[in-house]
């Protein structure tokens, strides 16, 4: 196969993952979101690269938004949301932070593949993406096409930038004002 033929398989194995999230697990994130006064982000590797361009799409929403262990990132606490993702859920840095996070009254979100998880046992609120990872092999699960955790971490990437829509909907913020928000120090 030649590099666009890759890329293509990849999409499509990409859309048949995310046709199996479930949407009211996405729905109970987005009202999450909505209701929080502020959002955190945390994770490991890829992972937190993904959640990364989550926060910043909600910050050009006009919403707060944080990801922890930058410089600027300001005390958790009650009323906030920590937004987490792990493919295995077991990601120690990652447990940790979303433990400290709940005894410090915030919520926690968390997109895994594993329900029964650590991480998914401090949820209060789970996606589950039904991605195969080479980290971990979990049975009923096709590894797809491209290595790791690429499958669940492209996930994350475009369940994230699709939360924006019904998010600026909600909130009654024209997408377009993501514009007026952008760095422009560049």
């Amino acid at each position: 196969m030649n590099i666009s033929e890759i890329a293509n398989e990849a999409g499509l194995q990409l859309a048949e993952c995310l046709g199996k999230v479930n949407d009211t697990q996405m729905e109970q994130l987005e009202d999450a979101i909505c209701e929080a006064k502020r959002i955190f982000v945390f994770g490991a590797g890829r992972s937190m690269l993904m959640l990364r361009c989550l926060a910043m799409r909600l910050m050009h929403l006009g919403l707060v938004s944080y990801v922890v262990g930058d410089t600027t990132t300001p005390a958790f606490g009650k009323g906030d949301l920590l937004i987490t993702a792990s493919g295995s859920g077991t990601t120690s840095g990652v447990v940790n932070v979303a433990r400290k996070a709940k005894t410090l009254g915030g919520k926690i979100a968390v997109m895994t593949i594993k329900r029964e998880s650590e991480l998914g046992m401090l949820a209060d609120y789970l996606v589950e993406i039904p991605a195969y990872t080479d980290k971990v092999q979990y049975k009923d699960l096709k590894r797809p096409l491209l290595p790791g955790g690429s499958l669940f971490e492209q996930s994350v990437l475009l369940l994230g930038d699709a939360l924006v829509l019904p998010i600026s909907e909600k909130e009654k913020i024209p997408t377009d004002m993501a514009f007026t928000l952008h760095a422009n120090l560049e």
